[in-house]
């Protein structure tokens, strides 16, 4: 008989265990750290490293070029010439073959602008990269932070009900002994029973809404297994900085704002390009003969030489292309005016969200205390034949939906506050505000 009372009880704590028994513990600073193995994380580094490739292909515009040309060749060349002795023309017939090699040299030494323009434009790119990563880097820490405290919540949640079941699993066994006493009446057994079933179903759903929440944190993380997470669900605690405070913030340090004065730095960069299209260029050019036994009569075996080129026409209009980037700047002034507005506005509302969250909580907590104290007195009024058994279900059921509430009030001012500090750019200061990220708490043992 004591077996069988201790069977709901065991399969309520087997519910309470979504984790892998073998799976080590995993802190949020540990889920942060493995953030970098993310398939889109390593996609996204594999571009900045891409971009860092290509600025460095472009160190070298503006040094020397030397190259060597090899190729057979063979030639004849009938020489005229006058003999002064004789006063007679003498004709040479000069035939060769061999193998030419020479050493060509250019050096460009001025461009109009566009080497030095091509390398910024490059650098430029390199820094929009870094920004998009970033960008990426923070949706990534709100996604992990969201799942993973979600995962918390869930987890008390789902005690939370296993508590009010077996509350009410122990009232149902009450109700039936009070009915078969002639205490209560049938329909008062009844009324706890459908409660009972209330709880059985919430119980399950709760169980079912954390494992989902545990496989997408698993699946971020790219973790074999999930273990026990060992951070726990941070408590609200009152903003110590002002609206304005985070606005400026964000215009200093979000990604977006960063992305996009590197694309206004490439387009500057590009108009450079462009003007210096109209200049002319100047260059060292050098040549050297190895073999000059196969150099040409007529050629020299070596030469250098500075030299000047200016293109009067080119195949693309030159006036167009720099009407191009002019529009493109006039596109981008619009879109950082635009960005300005959405960020300040996105920076407004997510305050805002924090300071309602914190006020539920604050509020919740109180309507907790009362509902867990009404329960506690309807539940001796009614082994005192003072309430019926509906009273004490809904009670029950009461305290366990305040219960929830204010856990779900604690994450998703948790929630609110990460996006806050995402648009601002600086997530890392969260863990100043909320103290009980630093704070671990230890897994079960079995």
């Amino acid at each position: 008989m004591q077996l069988c009372s201790s069977l709901p009880r065991l399969s309520g704590i087997l519910l309470l265990l979504p984790v892998s028994l073998n799976a080590m513990p995993l802190s949020l600073a540990d889920a942060e750290k493995r953030l970098a193995s993310n398939p889109t994380m390593q996609a996204q580094q594999a571009d900045v490293d891409a971009w860092q490739a290509q600025q460095r292909a472009l160190n070298n515009l503006d040094l020397p070029q030397l190259s060597i040309t090899i190729a057979g060749i063979a030639y004849e060349k009938d020489v005229t010439f006058d003999i002064p002795v004789i006063n007679q023309p003498a004709e040479l017939d000069v035939f060769r073959s061999g193998i030419r090699s020479q050493l060509n040299l250019l050096w460009p030494l001025y461009t109009g602008g566009r080497t030095d323009a091509a390398r910024q434009q490059a650098r430029a790119r390199v820094t929009e990269a870094e920004a998009e990563q970033r960008q990426l880097q923070l949706q990534q820490l709100k996604r992990l932070f969201d799942l993973y405290f979600s995962s918390q919540m869930m987890q008390q949640v789902v005690q939370v009900r296993q508590q009010a079941l077996q509350t009410l699993e122990a009232h149902v066994h009450k109700a039936k002994r009070f009915e078969q006493e002639g205490l209560i009446t049938r329909l008062n057994r009844m009324q706890a029973e459908v409660a009972h079933a209330e709880a059985r179903r919430e119980a399950v759903m709760a169980q079912r809404q954390l494992s989902d929440v545990r496989a997408a944190l698993q699946n971020l993380l790219q973790l074999n297994e999930l273990g026990c997470l060992s951070t726990p669900l941070p408590q609200p605690v009152p903003l110590t900085k002002p609206a304005d405070w985070f606005v400026s913030q964000a215009k200093r340090h979000n990604p977006a704002f960063q992305q996009l004065l590197a694309k206004d730095q490439q387009l500057k960069q590009q108009l450079r390009i462009e003007q210096g299209k109209r200049l002319p260029e100047v260059f060292l050019v050098g040549s050297y003969d190895l073999n000059r036994s196969a150099t040409p009569l007529t050629e020299p075996d070596w030469s250098i030489g500075l030299g000047m080129r200016y293109h009067f026409t080119t195949p693309i209009n030159r006036q167009a292309s720099a009407h191009v980037v002019h529009s493109r700047q006039h596109q981008l002034a619009f879109s950082h005016q635009q960005a300005d507005a959405d960020i300040q506005l996105a920076v407004e509302s997510s305050y805002r969200a924090v300071l309602l969250h914190l006020e539920q909580f604050e509020l919740l907590q109180q309507d907790l205390q009362l509902a867990r104290e009404h329960a506690r007195l309807q539940h001796h009024a009614f082994e005192q034949g003072m309430a019926t058994s509906l009273d004490v279900t809904d009670a029950r059921l009461k305290q366990a939906a305040a219960e929830v509430q204010a856990l779900q009030a604690a994450f998703q001012y948790s929630s609110a506050l990460a996006q806050l500090t995402q648009l601002s750019g600086q997530p890392e200061l969260i863990a100043s505000w909320l103290p009980t990220l630093m704070q671990q708490q230890s897994c079960p043992a079995f």
